[in-house]
């Protein structure tokens, strides 16, 4: 059976809309909150990936860009599609020589979540994306940001609550039809809706 859609996942939860536990807080450690909330991998399948606008989804903090959650669960795929450890790449340089650098996946998404364009170019799992679109937004009066990046085919839709959750959810035309830009920004930010709801 095919579970609710990205809206009709936002109705149920806006019924019984909980008090958020943190709205007093300044700061919220997610990893941690991650153990004590449940498992935030299940929650991103169920999210981002159960309606299958999304091929991969991940969350993180804006502290320092490190993610940790990821989906799909099985065989660890959602990491295999999100992140790469630190590595070499050469790069195009102003002067039209190459480089060799060091390329630092989670420094560069904490660059892009707060609002700036790295440098280096966005890379995710060893691909390099185009940053096409970084823009800030609100939902319930409360301010996002949101960064859209793109490569042939594919890309990604990253939304930064206030308090520094970072949630990312990526496409792939070659793996089903319905993985648009479109579709899949409107899955994170329903996604995004129902995280700011419980206070990320």
């Amino acid at each position: 059976l095919k579970g609710p859609s990205c809206s009709d996942q936002v109705v149920i939860w806006r019924a019984c809309k909980p008090a958020s536990p943190f709205k007093d807080s300044l700061s919220v450690d997610l990893s941690t909150m991650g153990e004590e909330e449940g498992d935030w991998n299940v929650t991103l399948e169920e999210w981002l990936l159960a309606e299958g606008h999304c091929v991969a989804g991940a969350l993180a903090s804006v502290t320092d860009g490190v993610m940790y959650a990821a989906a799909p669960v099985a065989a660890e795929e959602g990491w295999s599609l999100l992140f790469k450890e630190s590595y070499k790449q050469m790069l195009a340089q102003e002067d039209g020589t190459e480089k060799e650098e060091t390329i630092d996946e989670s420094a560069i998404l904490k660059t892009v979540a707060e609002g700036k364009r790295p440098a280096q170019g966005l890379w995710i799992a060893g691909e390099k994306y185009t940053l096409t679109r970084q823009e800030e937004d609100d939902i319930d009066g409360s301010p996002i940001k949101v960064a859209v990046a793109g490569r042939p085919k594919k890309g990604v839709v990253i939304y930064i609550t206030a308090i520094g959750t970072v949630m990312i959810g990526m496409f792939d035309e070659t793996k089903n039809a319905s993985q648009t830009m479109g579709n899949c920004r409107k899955c994170v930010h329903a996604f995004c809706e129902y995280m700011m709801s419980i206070g990320f």
